[in-house]
């Protein structure tokens, strides 16, 4: 399999396509009651979502389910543009569906998906920076787009640290492109903010609004047995993976070994909040699953003993399957 999915043809498309449709099938049969997905102060565009699709539970699903392909898409197309992963192939897309779709009950309408859309583009634009003579307008963009994730998902606003944190590992470091980073993560809300007084809201109503997204609880899923071992069967994935990169890291070209400690970077603060924030759940997992994905994959395009990989990829996928069938 892992084989099969290094390889980028319309065979490895068709594939990735109808395992997506198959992880996602018992949604289009039977649409979930989107009653109580709705959180009670979404974030502004969020709102906007969930309350236009509040009587249609089958568009909502396709909504997601688009969504989450034209992630993987994007990604593919990433990697092919930059290149950190040295060969053009689909394994990033299948990891990525395999771990988006690990939480069933967050896959329908989650905020973390559209704002996980928004952080590629962003990830992509600011390495995009690398080797630009004079100053980079990369950073405003790769703000404005992390800043504007937030607007779906407030707690992506903890991400924008990584364009600051990009800047530093990209380039030299200029006061004007950090300037312009933070401008730049400003003007959204700026604009939301304007947008909310001009059309009769109360601002301090949007400050609690944000404020109770960043940091009230929010409710636990249930750790059954199945998915705690599916969370260790993708752990053991996903270490020699990281080992692989830390130590073969200094043989990357320079702008491949930066992207993935941007990747490192982006887990790192995922893991922060999502511990030490109460108001963080599983639905992280659409953002965090794109460092993880791109990681993954790049250990299994290059590993030269591919049985081990082979054998942990496909329990990974048995367990998964496992953990849809007797999710207890």
């Amino acid at each position: 399999m892992i084989k099969f999915f290094r390889g980028s043809g319309a065979v490895q498309a068709l594939l990735l396509t109808v395992s997506a449709l198959a992880l996602w099938s018992q949604y289009f049969v039977n649409p979930p009651d989107l009653v109580h997905r709705y959180i009670v102060d979404p974030m502004p565009l969020w709102g906007l979502i969930t309350h236009a699709l509040s009587g249609s539970p089958l568009l909502a699903v396709i909504l997601s389910f688009v969504l989450m392909m034209i992630v993987v898409i994007v990604m593919v197309r990433f990697n092919t543009a930059i290149f950190f992963i040295p060969r053009r192939t689909f394994l990033p897309s299948m990891l990525y569906i395999l771990l988006y779709s690990m939480f069933p009950g967050e896959m329908v309408l989650n905020p973390a998906l559209p704002a996980a859309l928004l952080i590629v583009v962003g990830l992509w634009r600011m390495i995009s920076a690398y080797r630009i003579n004079g100053m980079a307008f990369n950073f405003f963009d790769a703000a404005l787009l992390l800043s504007s994730a937030g607007l779906f998902y407030a707690n992506a606003l903890w991400l924008v640290i990584l364009v600051f944190i990009g800047a530093l590992i990209l380039r030299s470091p200029d006061i004007r492109e950090l300037t312009i980073g933070f401008a730049g993560a400003l003007l959204p809300w700026i604009i939301m903010y304007a947008l909310w007084y001009v059309t009769g809201g109360i601002v301090s109503d949007l400050t609690e609004i944000i404020r109770h997204n960043l940091f009230d609880q929010v409710p636990s899923i249930y750790w059954s047995r199945t998915l705690v071992l599916l969370m260790i069967v993708t752990g053991l994935n996903f270490l020699p993976a990281i080992f692989s990169l830390l130590g073969e890291k200094s043989t990357y070209k320079i702008r491949s070994r930066k992207t993935h400690e941007l990747f490192i970077w982006l887990i790192v603060i995922c893991a922060a909040i999502w511990v030490f924030l109460p108001s963080v759940s599983v639905e992280l997992s659409a953002i965090a699953a794109i460092p993880m994905a791109f990681i993954m994959a790049n250990y299994m395009a290059l590993v030269r003993r591919i049985t081990y990989a082979e054998i942990l990829f496909w329990l990974m996928i048995i367990m998964l399957i496992v953990s849809r069938i007797w999710p207890y």
